[in-house]
């Protein structure tokens, strides 16, 4: 199984290093970081239709990075069933019927929960059972959290703002309102139309207007595709986000264009 893209220094010592992997419904993640911020590799594999467990299997036993022992392993679920709570409406019971009621019943799976201290809020979601027993057999002492988690502790600057990053076929988009956060969510697109309504609908359920609201785009978008040329019809104030300022990174990185890969270097800045 060929990932989409592989990119590794030379002689990465796994010893001093910190292995940060991304798992979720349609692919996998990981990118290496090591002593003094420097990020010397970044693999992702993506798929079609929903990852499975024979498929997560034959990445996490063959691919070679993945041999080796890291000082550190954070593990970032981005499974789409999440809900933001209040501290005070959590509890177990709660909690599953809360993603009952707004995902469907779904027997096979373990809910986690995940405190936001910036904004003091939960963040209540469910993985497939399957999928965590396979990442923690390879990985039993590996941190854990969502992905949504990680990206409400980016800076958020005074007005409106959204973030989009974009993988095959799905986006994450993260809404904030006058320096506040509104929505985060996972939605699954067809077109670039369809990704386009997405991200209007947002801004129109929060009364935030699309001309004004300052537009983030990360992850696997060309600026020379109809993905973008849709985005641009509605959204004036669009930026690429660029890598990390405070780390540095090996020269294969550095070839493909920042926005790529900033997200996976944010998240594991958040750690």
């Amino acid at each position: 199984m060929n990932p989409s893209f592989n990119i590794q220094a030379q002689g990465i010592y796994t010893g001093s290093a910190q292995l940060f992997v991304e798992a979720g419904p349609l692919g996998i993640s990981f990118v290496i970081m090591n002593t003094g911020k420097f990020f010397q590799a970044v693999v992702i594999y993506s798929f079609p239709e929903q990852m499975s467990e024979t498929q997560l299997k034959e990445i996490l036993q063959n691919n070679e990075l993945l041999q080796h022992q890291y000082l550190k392993t954070h593990i970032f679920w981005t499974w789409p069933e999440s809900i933001l709570m209040p501290p005070e409406l959590v509890n177990e019971e709660s909690n599953a019927e809360m993603l009952n009621l707004v995902y469907g019943d779904e027997k096979k799976s373990v809910i986690k929960n995940d405190f936001l201290y910036q904004h003091s809020l939960h963040n209540v979601y469910r993985i497939p059972e399957v999928i965590r027993n396979c990442v923690e057999a390879k990985f039993p002492y590996a941190a854990q959290s969502h992905q949504y988690s990680l990206l409400v502790n980016r800076k958020m600057n005074e007005g409106d703002e959204l973030f989009v990053v974009f993988y095959t076929n799905h986006l994450i988009m993260m809404l904030c309102k006058d320096g506040r956060l509104q929505v985060i969510q996972n939605f699954e697109y067809n077109s670039p139309e369809d990704a386009a309504y997405h991200l209007l609908n947002a801004c129109r359920s929060f009364e935030i207007l699309p001309g004004q609201v300052h537009l983030h785009i990360s992850g696997l978008i060309d600026e020379r595709s109809g993905l973008y040329e849709a985005l641009y019809k509605y959204f004036l104030n669009v930026e690429f986000d660029k890598l990390p300022g405070d780390q540095s990174y090996t020269e294969g990185i550095k070839d493909h264009p920042a926005h790529f890969f900033s997200h996976l270097f944010y998240q594991a800045s958040c750690v």
